[in-house]
């Protein structure tokens, strides 16, 4: 592969969002929460943007892999950083979304990445996403935006910052889309590993 394949806008498109990352963290972390969602929502947007030019450039196996893991990157600072923010409505120990969920996305995220390291050592192919791993990134980027949104807007409330708020009610569709991508894509593609 050349370094010009490396260098196409998809992937430069990706690395942005990569680079977005930080500056998301690091005002997320600050409590800078209009700033914050602004970062998280134009990496959202170039995810979409990348894979429209990726579409109409031609798909590389590269860069199929490496907007798969900014993804989860992206996806995993987020669900993170939900989990460790902290307001004074909040009591101790209390969290936006439970330890749990945050394990669960997280490590269907390590498990798949994992197989399809293992499928490209095994077969020299890149399992690519399946519409359900699309809906899952899709739905986990909405609710994450959604719950920035509430938080920027509305993290004073109690009705944002409490157990059991809406942040954690919103999060049950990415998880379920998660855990259903995760094995649909084992399922799908350990037979053609074992061959």
């Amino acid at each position: 592969m050349k370094l010009n394949d490396y260098l196409r806008t998809a992937n430069l498109l990706t690395f942005a969002r990569l680079l977005l990352t930080v500056p998301f963290i690091l005002c997320f972390r600050e409590k800078l929460m209009g700033p914050a969602t602004i970062c998280f929502g134009i990496a959202a947007i170039t995810d979409f943007l990348d894979g429209k030019i990726a579409r109409k450039q031609g798909i590389t196996q590269f860069g199929s892999f490496l907007d798969s893991l900014v993804d989860k990157i992206l996806i995993g600072s987020a669900l993170i950083c939900l989990y460790l923010f902290q307001h004074e409505e909040l009591e101790k120990g209390v969290h936006l979304i439970p330890i749990w969920m945050v394990y669960v996305i997280l490590g269907r995220e390590v498990v798949v990445t994992g197989f399809r390291i293992i499928f490209v050592a095994k077969r020299g192919e890149v399992i690519s996403a399946n519409r359900w791993g699309k809906y899952k990134t899709i739905a986990q980027i909405v609710v994450i935006l959604i719950g920035l949104v509430l938080l920027t807007f509305l993290g004073d409330s109690t009705y944002v910052v409490q157990r059991h708020g809406p942040i954690y009610v919103l999060m049950y569709l990415p998880l379920i889309l998660t855990v259903t991508s995760g094995l649909e894509i084992l399922c799908r593609n350990l037979m053609a590993l074992s061959a």
